[in-house]
């Protein structure tokens, strides 16, 4: 499919973690701090098995790998008590995004979120940065009942926006998915969206890999226009 400057995208739908905010440093660091406080020992790496999870999911995970006493559900309110904060008052917004973001809105391209954070988590980073207005909608992998190795979450995402936005029926090549993930990038690519890929220092994704999955692959968003968008071709 084209992409000519004549015909904007229906849609842009963003992952959160990595793409938004700068987050993913201190999810690496508070996971083996949870750990810790159930006297297991773990580093970073240890935790690239359940990235893909919602987070109530990656609790559950953590209960069955480790035979932890707590509960998932009680793990997850502990994971929580220590998210809060961060994303309330730390987490800063990926550099250069607040201008991208201005220049869609500019446009009048709708904008949602699909992401494995609980919501209310995002809305705080997004408000603490100034970013939350951008969006109409925050759609999680634990309400599309599937991870991000599946599109779900993505299709979910989408058909909100259409239904607050009158976008009627959207063709997926229409639409622009936002990631750092891999397997964010590879559900999003087979089911047909274009792809703009995020390289993350702080993640679990290469660069090489981004740019492998990726129709348009950038470090920050000083190097991404939405005129580099509205001219691809591919």
């Amino acid at each position: 499919m084209s992409q000519s400057s004549d015909r904007l995208p229906r849609a842009f739908i963003f992952d959160c973690d990595g793409t938004l905010l700068d987050s993913m440093g201190t999810w690496l660091g508070i996971q083996p701090r949870l750990l810790e406080g159930y006297g297991v020992t773990t580093t970073p790496d240890d935790f690239a098995e359940f990235e893909h999870l919602s987070v109530e999911d990656e609790c559950a995970a953590y209960h069955e790998k480790w035979h932890l006493p707590d509960t998932g559900e009680q793990i997850y309110e502990k994971l929580m008590g220590m998210l809060r904060a961060a994303y309330a008052q730390e987490i800063p917004a990926r550099t250069g995004v607040k201008a991208f973001l201005e220049s869609v809105a500019q446009a009048g391209i709708p904008m949602a979120i699909a992401t494995s954070t609980p919501d209310f988590l995002v809305q705080s980073g997004l408000e603490h940065n100034g970013l939350a207005g951008y969006f109409d909608s925050i759609t999680t992998t634990a309400e599309a009942g599937r991870s991000k190795q599946h599109p779900d979450v993505y299709n979910l995402a989408l058909k909100r926006l259409s239904d607050h936005c009158g976008l009627g029926e959207v063709d997926h090549g229409d639409v622009w998915v936002f990631e750092d993930a891999a397997f964010g990038l590879t559900s999003a690519r087979a089911a047909g969206y274009h792809r703009v890929g995020i390289f993350d220092p702080a993640g679990r994704t290469t660069r090489e890999q981004v740019r492998e999955l990726s129709d348009i692959s950038i470090d920050e968003y000083t190097e991404l226009s939405l005129a580099d968008i509205l001219s691809f071709e591919g």
